[in-house]
């Protein structure tokens, strides 16, 4: 008789993995591409973005306000101008570019599903001058899942943000609410600038933002320090007790105060040592959707660094995901048993007749 090296034949063995190549790429081949979670509703966001976005672009246009071409190539209004009596800092203009997409409506609709809120949980919310694209993506994803936001908005802005004195965000806010687009405006605001306490601004520009906030009738939260604007930011958000979640758009000196925190859908508990607001949501258990170093997030989701031309709502991954067939998956899997048990049978009774001789 023949003599066998081991105990599975290389033949078998060959034939085994050939089959398992084939069945492998017959699966990889049989991906399908599916609406990803929450597809309706991200959709609705970016929508209703892009429609506020427009709002905007015609009060623009009414104000007179010219549009630079250079610095806003997709001519949205949106972004601001380099340095005005209003502006606290330098500015990313990518970022704000990049914020302008309304597809980061649908990006702000995943995280707070992933946070697990539900409609009517309330919501706190602070938004800044310096991202108003921003802002209205995030009001856009929580009007739609009908969320119940406490808004603050911190005024000046830095470069390319909302930094015409004419039109801070307090004035885009209240046009999109006098034209339907949304139902809620900040219930406070503050000055912005070093501290959130016009530090830095002129004499001439703080009162170009209490106008702002005088003519929109937002109050205006007055501090002489940090310790104190912090504080009175905390109680109008806990006036009612029930926040859910807190959502921190571009703001940093209020809602960090010093420490570092990474951006996106933070867990409870997550940040636990600091003073300011995203210290004190997350120490209490609340979770946190962190909106800074806003090109770092479009570029994990997704999302293009400021796109030309923008995007149309429902375009990127956030809108559609790959699943592959499971059930080929089963069969493939019951085949290569079969063929394994085959093999093995046969190995084993060739095994025990050697043995035998």
């Amino acid at each position: 008789m023949k003599k066998r090296e081991g105990k599975i034949s290389i033949l078998s063995l060959l034939i085994v993995t050939s089959i398992t190549i084939i069945l492998m790429i017959i699966e990889l081949n049989s991906k399908t591409r599916v609406e990803a979670r929450f597809y309706t509703e991200k959709i609705e966001a970016a929508e209703k973005a892009r429609t506020a976005f427009g709002t905007i672009k015609d009060r623009v246009f009414e104000m007179g306000i010219p549009i630079d071409r250079i610095n806003d190539p997709n001519e949205t209004g949106i972004i601001g101008i380099q340095y005005s009596p209003i502006t606290t800092e330098r500015g990313d203009l990518d970022a704000k570019l990049t914020s302008t997409n309304p597809n980061f409506a649908a990006l702000i609709v995943q995280m707070i599903k992933d946070a697990r809120i539900g409609r009517q949980d309330r919501v706190a919310v602070s938004l800044s001058g310096s991202y108003p694209g921003l802002n209205i993506n995030v009001l856009s994803a929580i009007e739609v899942l009908g969320l119940e936001p406490v808004i603050i908005t911190s005024i000046g802005s830095s470069m390319w943000g909302a930094n015409y004195p004419q039109l801070t965000y307090l004035d885009m806010e209240n046009a999109l609410v006098d034209n339907g687009i949304f139902e809620r405006k900040s219930a406070a605001a503050s000055l912005g600038g070093e501290d959130d306490i016009g530090r830095g601004l002129s004499p001439a520009g703080r009162e170009i933002v209490e106008e702002a906030a005088l003519r929109n009738s937002v109050p205006l939260l007055s501090a002489s320090n940090l310790d104190e604007i912090i504080e009175k930011k905390m109680q109008k958000y806990r006036s009612d007790n029930k926040i859910k979640l807190f959502i921190n758009v571009g703001e940093t000196t209020t809602a960090l105060a010093g420490i570092q925190a990474e951006a996106g859908l933070l867990r409870p508990r997550a940040v636990r040592m600091g003073k300011g607001l995203i210290a004190q949501f997350s120490s209490a258990g609340i979770p946190v959707i962190n909106l800074l170093d806003i090109n770092h997030l479009a570029s994990l989701n997704g999302l293009p660094i400021a796109p030309i031309p923008l995007p149309n709502p429902g375009e990127g991954r956030l809108y559609y995901e790959y699943k592959y067939s499971v059930t080929f998956a089963v069969i493939a899997t019951v085949i290569l048993v079969i063929i394994l048990f085959i093999i093995l049978r046969f190995d084993i009774d060739y095994y025990l007749k050697r043995r035998k001789q």
